[in-house]
């Protein structure tokens, strides 16, 4: 990676090109299969990094959790969980919505985790930290199951 020959002609993240299919990271094993922790776990947007499986804030207000990084038409883009908040008896937080995957473009991303954490409040919204409930879909039920 250090070779500057080499470095240019190196690809780290799945890429989404359609039909076209003429290098592995194009695949669908990447893109779709490849469990998400073993590909690269992070993009940085100007000083920011964003991490897979860290909340993060949107530009137009709403939150997430990506979990897949990848490129189209050379722009990142990731597969995120959106989050919802919510109260309980055990205060504000956020209910992750495994069971919606949305599609999110790198020039929608607003704040990640740290700064996410730092600024909440402006916002009027629970701390990214507090993740109170998941939802998804259990495939042996095809039942709804919030906790």
């Amino acid at each position: 990676m250090a070779n500057p020959e080499v470095r240019p002609h190196l690809h780290f993240y799945p890429e989404d090109s359609g039909v076209k299919l003429s290098e592995a990271r194009q695949a669908e094993r990447w893109l779709k299969e490849m469990p998400p922790d073993e590909l690269t776990p992070m993009i940085r947007i100007g000083e920011d990094d964003y991490y897979i499986y860290e909340p993060a804030m949107l530009i137009n207000g709403s939150c997430c959790i990506p979990i897949r990084w990848f490129t189209r038409g050379g722009e990142f883009y990731c597969k995120a969980w959106p989050l919802r908040p919510i109260s309980s008896s055990d205060g504000d937080g956020w209910q992750v919505r495994e069971d919606i995957e949305m599609e999110i473009s790198q020039n929608d991303f607003l704040k990640d985790f740290p700064t996410f954490g730092k600024d909440h409040q402006l916002y009027g919204v629970p701390h990214p930290s507090r993740i109170l409930g998941m939802n998804f879909i259990n495939q042996n039920l095809s039942s709804l199951i919030i906790f």
